[in-house]
């Protein structure tokens, strides 16, 4: 398990930790809750138990890198939403994950959303219209699919509305290479930090 060193990233939201692992295999269940352990049992996919299981150990690193007490228990807000507490003290927590790797991040500060995608995977244009709304589809229909789809996926989860939220509703600007804003219902706007790492595009909304 790795600690992203975020200080030559532009944009990257302070007080933000990011770990990052592959899925490992043959994890230990024993610092899941209780609710965790039934929902990490509950699962019929050997890979899902793996890639829920790393994530979660992935988070009790962060702790420990970030100095941060070890008792905070990862909750759900009522629409899925994770978090984690430990008595009044709130900490924001975002996970993610492709075929071969987990990704968590952790904020005291900030409610951040993460995305990652397989730089290589294939995004069609049918779903990249469907992602944009028509002004944005002229001033970023030619940048990387797959960067767009991380950027306003991280916003979603962020926003904590999941699928019920319409990707085209949220309206993209560019800030420069890699710092874009989100805004949505001209209501709610995100920073967005995008980078690569591991041929992974990775996004953060905060």
């Amino acid at each position: 398990m790795e600690l992203l060193n975020s200080k030559t990233i532009a944009g990257f939201p302070e007080s933000t930790l990011l770990g990052y692992t592959p899925i490992i295999e043959g994890l230990t269940p024993d610092i899941l809750t209780d609710n965790e352990y039934q929902q990490w049992d509950g699962f019929t996919s050997q890979l899902r138990k793996n890639e829920f299981l790393t994530a979660r150990h992935l988070f009790h690193y962060l702790l420990a890198q970030g100095e941060l007490n070890p008792d905070y228990v990862l909750k759900k807000e009522p629409l899925g939403k994770p978090y984690a507490q430990l008595d009044a003290n709130i900490l924001h927590v975002s996970f993610s994950h492709s075929k071969d790797y987990a990704m968590c991040a952790i904020s005291p500060k900030h409610t951040i959303g993460l995305d990652i995608e397989w730089c290589r995977r294939q995004v069609n244009e049918k779903l990249v219209r469907r992602i944009l709304n028509e002004n944005e589809w002229k001033v970023f229909g030619e940048e990387d699919p797959v960067k767009l789809w991380t950027m306003k996926e991280a916003a979603v989860k962020s926003l904590g509305t999941g699928l019920r939220t319409n990707l085209n509703e949220l309206v993209l600007r560019k800030e420069s290479e890699n710092e874009f804003l989100i805004t949505f219902n001209n209501e709610k706007t995100f920073q967005i930090c995008n980078f690569q790492l591991l041929d992974h595009q990775i996004s953060i909304a905060y």
